[in-house]
């Protein structure tokens, strides 16, 4: 069915679809052969649109690190209270570990069902949708007056974190073509990292009490804003494609594609779509006949090379560095409460330069991962 219908259907150059009327350059590949086309400026700003769910995402693991010690410790003087909002919300240091965690708890389960949400309702819907996620978590949390409060705003941003992880990633990676792939697949990690990095250059100036509050506000503008200019960005051409719109599906490309010949594209999209619901029908192996090599084909090397390189990344430290570093070097330093007072300490400078060399190391990695 989509051999047939990539045969017959006209592309928007009036060429017919299906027919390479184009000379192949030396590598056999048609110039205007969209599936081989570079990163141009639509794509660009579409993926960037997307990703600005990513830099919410860090600007929640972010904005927790600098504050810290103001919030948890009251170390910017004793609790006072202000049009009925304390200070600070004193607390040990067990239970501040607590209403960090609850951010990835959040964003776990946001992760188990997101990607049902996104088939159901698109990738972009689903972006559109997950912003409510961040805009209650931030008002929850920026008008907290308990641990309680503080925790479940946590919580609830945690649950948006999750969802952008998922649909982010997914949304770039299927309006990406085979030569953008590699950038625009660590394009979410870079907007993390971005994330990250503002919410620590704001914090310097907002980490007073109760300036606090703001830092954690700033989500839900980040989310309205992004909402808005989601409106303005075409949804996934293979969403569109799985759900018999395959007209709008070949629209998006077109306009994805900027000035190139869209019909093997659509045609190899199509034919996926069509091997992917055949393929519905197949029982599929559990994970325990994945993991014991009982398969067609033996996937447990993939699977555990994947399983290793996550979970080195998560022994690694690297989250803990994100929601601890300022509190981890304080105490390093061993700065008086006096000396916390004088923003910025040496130990959020030194905050601010592990959250630019991480930002450097993704962009570095994202230039030569196409090389």
């Amino acid at each position: 069915a989509a051999a047939s219908f990539a045969s017959t259907s006209p592309t928007s150059n009036g060429k017919k679809k299906g027919v390479d009327i184009y000379e192949a350059d030396e590598q056999g590949v048609s110039p205007t052969d969209s599936r081989y086309s570079r990163l141009n400026c639509p794509l660009l700003l579409f993926a960037i649109t997307a990703a600005i769910s990513s830099i919410n995402y860090g600007w929640v693991i972010g904005s927790i690190n600098i504050p810290a010690l103001v919030i948890e410790e009251c170390a910017d003087g004793p609790v006072a209270w202000t049009n009925g909002f304390p200070s600070c919300i004193p607390m040990s240091s067990t239970l501040w570990g607590l209403v960090v965690g609850l951010t990835p708890l959040g964003a776990w389960a946001g992760s188990m069902f997101s990607g049902i949400a996104a088939d159901k309702f698109g990738r972009k819907h689903m972006l559109m949708y997950n912003n409510a996620f961040f805009v209650s978590g931030a008002i929850i949390a920026s008008t907290s007056t308990s641990v309680a409060q503080l925790s479940v705003g946590r919580f609830v941003s945690g649950i948006g974190c999750g969802v952008a992880a998922n649909v982010v990633s997914t949304y770039c990676s299927e309006v990406s073509t085979i030569r953008s792939r590699g950038f625009l697949g660590g394009f979410q990690q870079l907007m993390i990292l971005v994330g990250v990095f503002l919410s620590q250059v704001v914090s310097i100036g907002l980490s007073k009490a109760p300036l606090w509050r703001v830092l954690f506000s700033i989500s839900a503008a980040i989310a309205i804003i992004q909402t808005l200019l989601l409106f303005f960005i075409p949804e996934s051409p293979k969403y569109l494609a799985s759900t018999n719109q395959i007209d709008k599906a070949e629209a998006v490309l077109v306009r994805l594609r900027k000035d190139m010949d869209t019909a093997l594209e659509l045609d190899d999209l199509l034919t996926v779509l069509e091997y992917s619901c055949q393929t519905d029908y197949v029982p599929q192996p559990t994970m325990w006949q994945v993991l014991a090599g009982k398969t067609e084909i033996d996937l447990r090397h993939l699977v555990f090379s994947v399983l290793f390189l996550m979970l080195s990344q998560q022994w690694a430290g690297g989250k803990g560095v994100m929601f601890y570093s300022t509190e981890i070097l304080s105490d390093s330093f061993h700065l008086s409460d006096e000396e916390i007072k004088h923003i910025p300490t040496i130990a959020q400078l030194l905050t601010l330069g592990i959250g630019a060399v991480g930002l450097f190391s993704v962009i570095l990695g994202m230039c030569i991962l196409d090389k």
